[in-house]
């Protein structure tokens, strides 16, 4: 590193430790005025504190001028540290005389004057005022009085600590001479806003050079535009001060959209107008710059930001492959469940038992289909079985019907659960005479056509949801048997209902009794079949 790099460094440390003094003759004076604030009880009584409390503030920061104007890196570069530094302190002992001497007056003033306004708290904070102009005063005598040329020098002058000097040290070891952006590790489109020509192109070149697209626009009314249209936009270089709409304009009308399409805003700013960089960042920017740009800052700076939306935009492109995740869980839940049973598990209800007083249960079954089956091959047999029951369950939609299961050739559904519903015998019997004209319209399999055995029983029954892994949702009792048997006793290409069904549908449908007859399981049964009323 270069004797000129060092010297930068040192005056860099200088200027910040004076400094230091000044956030704390600033910021306490602001922190006293806010306990007033908030205090106040009498506001004439408060005037003169607080006048004199702003007074050392506005010093404290006339004294922060002075010291970036006179410290400035620039002076050095020619000639001897030790000769321009004395000359430069000179000027500035001179320049915040005035300032020093207003903020010890101030304070003395408010001891003699404002006693019984003094809290403990507020004493201490004045101490803390005080103690930072004599620090400052004392750097200030001993930059003038001292022959300073190297860190020893600033070390025995007091000016910078051991820890300074250790840490100007230890950074050595991580610059360069020549300090060069890095290319960029997230290669961007950055949309850069200046009404200066020579800017823009500057900016271009140096954001190409590092791995970025820029985007030109040389006003704020260009730049609006092409916010609105469809250019893919991952960053924004926004100048302050621009003749029409300003920077902040454009940020305040934008900020919305442009959080929500995680675009960060870079301002741009000259020294003076630091108010405005506040409120720029207050609105939503993301960070900013000073003119003249130095681009290793701007281009670590843009970096960082980049960083942080590329952050931002995996955890949304997660959040998205979550919800798909939980809406394709949802809609095979519902494949499964009954809409009202899959939104009880979804609210974490797991034991799901209810006793449906009245409800249709049906089962249909192929005729012959294991001697059936033995003639077909496996994948013939999975594609005729999809069929016939995939037009069934478009059925079950239609009428309201809900598919329990199949078993093998066997389909079972039933009406009225989990939603009651009255008319649940003639939803039953309709489903499974479109079932019959369904099989009837289909063509011949293995030269003989298909013919469906059909029960229907209604009654009571318990239904609920079984099982952890593959849940299912199922019926159980004594009307789900008597279903079963309707169905295994029935008549080939017929809808066989019980007795208690038959009586439930008089009038609406045609029933004609078989008389009594020999149920498994069940004895003498009077069962019927029922058809559409002529």
């Amino acid at each position: 590193m270069t004797d000129k790099k060092i010297e930068e460094m040192l005056i860099g440390k200088v200027r910040h430790n004076l400094k230091t003094h000044l956030n704390i003759i600033c910021g306490f004076s602001e922190l006293i005025l806010e306990d007033l604030e908030d205090n106040k009880k009498e506001a004439v009584e408060l005037v003169g504190f607080e006048a004199n409390l702003s007074e050392i503030n506005s010093f404290g920061g006339s004294i922060t001028a002075s010291i970036e104007r006179f410290l400035d890196k620039e002076f050095f570069l020619a000639g001897s540290l030790r000769d321009l530094l004395k000359k430069q302190s000179l000027h500035l002992s001179e320049d915040i005389s005035a300032s020093i001497e207003g903020i010890e007056s101030r304070i003395k003033k408010i001891r003699n004057e404002e006693k019984e306004q003094i809290t403990d708290e507020i004493a201490v904070d004045l101490a803390r005022i005080e103690n930072a102009s004599e620090l400052l005063k004392k750097n200030i005598s001993s930059l003038v009085k001292e022959d300073i040329g190297s860190p020893d020098d600033l070390l025995n002058a007091g000016l910078v600590s051991e820890a300074d000097i250790e840490g100007l040290q230890n950074y050595n070891l991580f610059l360069q001479d020549d300090l060069e952006p890095a290319p960029t590790k997230y290669p961007s489109r950055i949309l850069v806003v200046d009404d200066n020509p020579a800017n823009l192109e500057f900016l271009k070149r140096k954001l190409a050079a590092v791995g970025h697209v820029t985007l030109l626009a040389s006003s704020g009314e260009e730049a609006e535009k092409m916010l609105e249209g469809s250019e893919q936009i991952d960053l924004i270089l926004l100048d302050i001060l621009m003749p029409g709409v300003s920077g902040y304009e454009i940020l305040a009308r934008n900020i919305k959209s442009l959080k929500k399409r995680n675009i960060p805003v870079l301002m741009v700013s000259s020294l003076g107008e630091q108010e405005t960089v506040y409120r720029c960042l207050e609105k939503g920017a993301e960070d900013y710059v000073t003119k003249p740009i130095n681009f290793v800052i701007l281009s670590s700076r843009i970096n960082s930001a980049l960083e942080r939306k590329h952050l931002l935009d995996r955890e949304e492109e997660h959040l998205r492959e979550i919800q798909e995740e939980k809406e394709r869980y949802e809609n095979l839940l519902l494949n499964i469940l009954p809409q009202p049973i899959a939104m009880r598990m979804k609210a974490e209800e797991y034991l799901i038992a209810d006793y449906v007083d009245g409800c249709s249960i049906l089962f249909a079954d192929i005729v012959g289909f294991t001697s059936l089956a033995e003639k077909m091959g496996a994948s013939e047999i999975v594609a005729l079985l999809n069929k016939l029951f995939s037009h069934f369950d478009e059925e079950c939609e239609v009428l309201g019907l809900e598919k329990i299961k199949t078993i093998g050739d066997n389909y079972m559904a039933a009406s009225g659960v989990p939603n009651a519903n009255p008319g649940h015998p003639a939803l039953a019997i309709e489903m499974g005479l479109r079932m019959l004209e369904y099989v009837k319209s289909m063509d011949p399999v293995m030269g003989s056509d298909l013919e469906l055995r059909i029960g229907v029983h209604s009654g009571s029954a318990v239904a609920g949801v079984i099982g952890k892994k593959k849940f299912v949702y199922d019926l159980w009792g004594d009307a789900v048997n008597t279903a079963q048997r309707m169905e295994s006793h029935g008549i080939p290409n017929q809808v066989h209902v019980s007795d208690a069904t038959a009586k439930l549908v008089a009038g609406k449908y045609e029933v004609r009794s078989l008389g009594l007859r020999e149920i498994k399981g069940k004895g003498l049964m009077e069962t019927f079949i029922a058809d559409r009323l002529e």
